[in-house]
């Protein structure tokens, strides 16, 4: 029982070396149950009923990205004990001298693992249900979803799974304990406080040469990645991620040499206050843990990639399916029959299920009118960007009068041009950027023996049918007149109607997306030899189109925050923990800086400083890293991200202020304490 007290008064002793602990200890408890009691919360599983599939697969992998997330917080676990068992050396060799056994150091210290792990793990499940709670609610409200039916959940699953997971970490931190105990010696234990990391700063000549040749690796990186994306194989991209990589660990290996050697040619900068101590201090650092240092940085790259391009994503797509999804539904028909007619056949007559107003026009084609001719001059640049497109197949082309029918059921602009011009809608960004600069080269085309000239430089956004993404590639739009006249040779190829549901009730709506979805698969025709549609009734409706984009945006969402959020953690994390530790060798010399005359101000500037730039050299080229990963995510989601990552990078930017600056500023604290700057 005694050994039970001393253990409590241990904790109560040692409560601000725990902060840092304490802190990624109900965090990481948190994180796990609120992504393991995802599919208990009310609003989840109401959105499940809709969109099973994709919902249970994102629970799945949620479930499967656990068993890594349990991984990393178990290193985590490990380290920080590493730290505090490092941290309270000189007091078990105390404890020994004064006839105390390993056997009872261990238990003193099973004592505290135990009293810390329930204290943790009960305050962590306690912030993770509340937590679990805003998650469900900003779900909910993020994805339109009823929130009539919101209740306060606790799962039972996610608390058993949290348990489970970290009892089996502390039982591996105990015996963790136990060998480590074992293996001390009392005169390691009484002097531990006198060794320090040997100094290994490196010859500065190597030094630079490596630096350079880091720096050029990272350039020819950043250039093909960032600048010439659409240029890139596989096997090439590949490549230059492990280019990256080794670069990065070059760099933090090089650096310190680097450091001294031009920094301590500033004599004036070098010789200012403590800078000298400063600087030398971060190098060794940097120095003793180089590769420690880039994965930190690595990871805090995956990070900011990671929040920025999916949180980008996911209010992206939430975005995109607003904008197009104006009416309840659309269906395009690749046959010179009207969709009402063929829907009539089928015991659908619009006037029955919907509402006034519905719009039905028919597209056309032209011989003359190919992708290869209206592209023009920049026919050569989208070959290249899209070798596997048919150039040669006709465009889609509608009358002016019919588009802007269309376009203001949608609640699109609506359209005006000379009667020996064209205008081309398009959607798809990197096709419209071809298109472009084909219109602005003023490239003709021929309607029937007239040639059109282009009414703009560039196409106007817009679609003709809906869809969950923009994918438009081109309309064209020509003047009435030509649709008129007989001689222009174009072809009726089929008709585009929409409109909303005369039935407001989401039941009803429905019963007739589903009856919609049986007709079109009736007349949907396939070639199962080539795999080819060759009669076509497409249906984008309101409801499926928002349905499946709701399963993969909160997929997305999760998978990128649950991934994202423990990366953060396990970085800043190490990185206290680091720090801390190398606070613990600088003891000794901050005594004798105490001893020279140096005020506690000064020397808690030179802690502040010197952690700080810790903390902040691998952000910054996390950073730097980050510009050209974010680069390239637009590029390759550029159908989902037209208005690029701001967004994600805005909330990427205040998740890091709170977590990774929460963090440095418990490590400057903590190491305070350590070097005894609040005595």
């Amino acid at each position: 029982m005694s050994l039970f007290k001393m253990a409590i008064g241990n904790i109560k002793k040692c409560i601000r070396d725990y902060v840092v602990y304490f802190f990624t200890l109900i965090l990481g408890v948190a994180i796990f149950y609120v992504f393991n009691s995802l599919g208990d919360q009310s609003i989840i599983c109401e959105m499940a009923e809709s969109d099973s599939e994709i919902i249970k697969l994102t629970l799945f992998l949620l479930e499967v990205i656990s068993v890594g997330v349990a991984f990393v917080l178990g290193f985590l676990i490990l380290y920080a004990n590493h730290f505090l068992i490092r941290r309270r050396k000189k007091e078990f060799g105390i404890y020994m001298i004064l006839g105390m056994g390993k056997r009872d150091i261990s238990r003193i210290l099973i004592s505290e693992t135990v009293l810390v792990g329930t204290v943790s793990l009960a305050a962590g499940l306690l912030v993770g249900v509340f937590l679990s709670q805003f998650v469900s609610i900003l779900t909910g409200k993020f994805f339109e979803a009823d929130m009539s039916i919101y209740r306060f959940t606790i799962s039972a699953d996610a608390i058993v799974k949290t348990v489970v997971n970290f009892a089996v970490m502390y039982l591996i931190v105990i015996l963790f304990h136990s060998v480590i105990i074992s293996k001390y010696k009392l005169v390691d234990l009484l002097s531990a406080q006198k060794k320090t990391e040997r100094q290994l700063l490196k010859n500065p000549v190597i030094s630079i040469c490596i630096f350079l040749v880091a720096a050029v690796m990272l350039f020819m990186a950043y250039y093909r990645v960032g600048f010439c994306p659409n240029e890139l194989g596989r096997n090439e991209l590949i490549a230059h991620i492990i280019s990256g990589t080794v670069a990065t660990i070059l760099l933090f290996w090089s650096l310190s040499g680097f450091l001294i050697y031009f920094l301590s040619k500033q004599t004036k900068l070098y010789y200012k206050n403590l800078n000298s101590f400063i600087i030398r201090q971060f190098c060794n650092s940097i120095n003793t843990s180089a590769i420690s240092m880039a994965i930190i940085c690595l990871m805090l790259f995956m990070t900011i990639c990671t929040f920025g391009t999916g949180f980008s994503l996911a209010h992206q797509m939430q975005e995109n399916i607003r904008n197009l999804t104006p009416v309840d539904f659309s269906i395009i028909y690749d046959k010179p029959q009207k969709v009402s007619e063929v829907l009539k056949n089928e015991g659908l007559n619009v006037e029955q299920w919907a509402e006034k107003g519905i719009v039905e026009v028919p597209v056309y084609s032209l011989e003359t009118v190919t992708y290869k001719a209206s592209m023009g001059t920049a026919y050569q640049a989208a070959r290249e960007q899209f070798p596997y497109a048919d150039f040669d197949s006709m465009e889609v082309v509608m009358g002016l009068s019919d588009y802007n029918t269309l376009a203001s059921l949608y609640g699109l602009k609506t359209l005006s041009m000379s009667n020996n011009e064209y205008m081309i809608v398009c959607d798809f960004k990197l096709f419209s950027q071809i298109r472009n600069e084909a219109m602005a080269d003023g490239t003709m085309i021929n309607v029937g023996s007239l040639a059109l000239k282009p009414a703009m430089s560039e196409c106007v956004n817009g679609y003709i049918y809906m869809t969950g993404t923009s994918v438009n590639s081109g309309v064209v739009i020509v003047p009435d007149e030509l649709i008129d006249n007989a001689g222009s040779k174009l072809k009726l190829t089929g008709y585009v109607m929409a409109g909303n549901y005369a039935a407001t009730a989401k039941d009803e709506r429905k019963v007739i997306d589903e009856k919609l979805i049986q007709v079109t698969e009736k007349y949907t025709e396939i070639d199962y030899t080539s795999k080819d549609l060759l009669i076509s009734m497409i249906l984008g409706t309101k409801l499926s189109i928002r349905r499946s984009n709701n399963g993969l945006t909160m997929m997305s969402a999760f998978v990128v925050i649950y991934v994202g959020v423990v990366f953060l953690v396990a970085s800043a994390a190490l990185l206290s923990l680091k720090a801390l530790s190398e606070s613990i060798d600088s003891m000794g010399r901050y005594t004798i800086l105490k001893k020279m005359g140096s005020d506690d101000g000064i020397l808690k500037k030179a802690l502040f400083a010197q952690i700080g730039v810790y903390f902040g050299l691998p952000m910054v080229v996390a950073v730097i890293h980050s510009v050209i990963g974010l680069r390239f995510a637009e590029y390759a989601m550029v159908t989902y991200m037209k208005e690029g990552v701001f967004w994600g990078v805005c909330v990427t930017l205040v998740v890091m202020v709170v977590l990774y600056g929460g963090y440095m500023v418990a490590t400057y604290n903590g190491s305070k304490q350590i070097v005894k700057l609040d005595e």
